[in-house]
């Protein structure tokens, strides 16, 4: 029995010092300096799928170093084989700033870094077997993905952010907020993919000062409804150094609301230095000695031709006449002035009918918009009353009988035009109509152009225009709105 006992106890020491099974090899890193009380001893996590041993209690910890080259999903569990230890498991950043912590085991998304797994006892004391396994996440995520990640200076990466566990009913709108260290990498090419469709509407603001916005809304319906790349823009490398690069996403369902998804980056590395350039030699002249280059050949100058004769006018004789002036005789005449009689007229004043004007008719209906509504009547073009809708859309206007048009207007939006016929003493109601969102310049058509403008007013309020859903800020939720119009044209038919 004793010896039994002693093989246990042989069998445990001889795991704690190797480990069980085998699979995918993950890079591992030396462990940082140990800590003080209780005792920390550094272990290294380096293979996917495989079992290790260790052992805690209350004065010795073990801290695992583990380093991931891309986001990972993955489970790291311990399981008590001797004693009665509660493992404790703690995951921390490679500055040891702890991320997430779980009883027996954690489950977690990172992205490529160094990691480190430290096992501690939640209660007791006594050996526990390790593993590390990655498995398929269910939770909704982005991930931003550098290829390659180590350049020289000068040259180019791809980067490609994704978005992961697309939910069945899709989204509607994305925006990813984007840093970087702008004195490292330079950034250019930023280009949506057709996860949101082949025509979907994007906002972009930036780059500047190490970050950009990008912003991508479906058009006329379109979502998406499955995972991988949303957009994808180059890094080129300016000098040596290592930068995190890393888009943060907000996503919408249509309903007016952006959650945060869980984000992570990816680390790129950049080595050496920027090629030096081939100066270009300019071309040689050839010049004589002590002075500058002679040329080789002169044209000398044209001379004008000197006129050989001079032909002097001809002097016509000049004629000497004279003429004898003729008086002509001068009638006398003699006018006597005839006196007309004056008539006498008498004016009988007529008296005018007075006209009685013709009463007024009145003109309702709604019109549906996120913002203030104008609605105004037109004889030919002129203007003859407007009115304000009321905050639910609903007007009234009232004005002589006759044919009329009436135009609905909103900033941001195409308006709406039909005609109005006006009956003295009685009410006309329009049918409901809603207003196209996405008219932002006011051209009658919502473009990318409209689009463009919200990228250049990001997270701002002006131009009002552009706040589509009148919350106050300017972003994805707009562009959402102008995206459900995309191509549209005004003014809308309202009849």
């Amino acid at each position: 029995m004793k010896s039994k006992r002693l093989f246990q106890i042989l069998v445990l020491i001889t795991l704690f010092f190797s480990s069980l099974g085998g699979g995918q090899s993950v890079s591992a890193s030396s462990s940082a300096a140990p800590l003080q009380d209780p005792i920390v001893i550094n272990r290294n996590l380096n293979i996917w799928d495989a079992t290790f041993i260790g052992f805690v209690s209350a004065g010795i910890h073990e801290k695992w170093s583990l380093d991931l080259t891309e986001p990972h999903n993955f489970e790291v569990k311990a399981s008590t084989v001797a004693g009665d230890l509660v493992p404790l498991l703690i995951l921390l950043d490679s500055n040891n700033v702890e991320l997430a912590r779980g009883t027996g085991s954690l489950v977690t998304s990172q992205s490529a870094g160094s990691y480190y797994v430290q096992v501690q006892p939640e209660s007791g004391a006594g050996f526990y077997f390790l593993t590390l396994r990655e498995v398929a996440s269910t939770q909704p995520s982005a991930s931003t993905v550098v290829n390659p990640a180590s350049l020289n200076v000068g040259e180019i990466a791809t980067v490609t952010v994704n978005l992961n566990n697309v939910p069945a009913e899709g989204y509607t709108s994305a925006e990813f907020t984007c840093t970087y260290d702008a004195s490292l990498v330079q950034v250019s090419n930023i280009a949506a993919t057709n996860l949101f469709g082949a025509d979907s509407a994007v906002a972009i603001n930036g780059p500047q000062n190490g970050s950009f916005i990008v912003a991508i809304a479906g058009t006329n319906g379109n979502k998406a409804v499955t995972s991988g790349p949303a957009f994808t823009f180059n890094v080129t490398a300016l000098q040596a150094g290592q930068t995190t690069i890393l888009c943060i996403a907000r996503v919408s369902k249509g309903d007016n609301v952006l959650t945060e998804l869980p984000s992570t980056g990816s680390t790129l590395t950049i080595g050496g230095t920027a090629p030096s350039a081939t100066p270009i030699e300019s071309p040689t002249s050839t010049a004589t000695p002590g002075g500058s280059p002679q040329p080789t050949a002169t044209t000398p100058p044209l001379e004008s031709p000197t006129p050989t004769s001079t032909t002097a006018p001809a002097e016509s004789p000049t004629p000497t006449l004279t003429s004898t002036p003729v008086e002509s005789p001068t009638p006398t005449l003699t006018a006597t002035p005839l006196e007309s009689p004056t008539p006498t007229f008498t004016f009988t004043p007529v008296s005018s009918p007075t006209s009685t004007p013709s009463p007024d008719g009145t003109l309702t209906g709604q019109v549906i918009a996120s913002k203030p509504v104008i609605v105004t009547l037109y004889e030919g073009n002129v203007p003859v009353t407007s009115a304000t809708a009321n905050p639910d859309g609903t007007f009234s206007l009232t004005a002589p009988a006759g044919s009329y048009t009436v135009v609905a207007t909103s900033s941001g939006f195409l308006s709406a035009q039909g005609s109005a016929t006006i009956v003295a003493g009685s009410t006309n109601t329009k049918p409901t109509i809603s207003l196209l969102a996405g008219d932002l310049d006011g051209n009658n058509v919502i473009d990318q152009f409209d689009a463009l403008t919200i990228g250049m007013s990001y997270n701002t309020s002006t131009p009002s225009a552009a706040d589509l859903n009148n919350d106050g800020i300017i972003n994805v939720l707009d562009l959402e709105l102008l995206a459900q119009n995309y191509r549209q044209t005004g003014p809308s038919v309202w009849e």
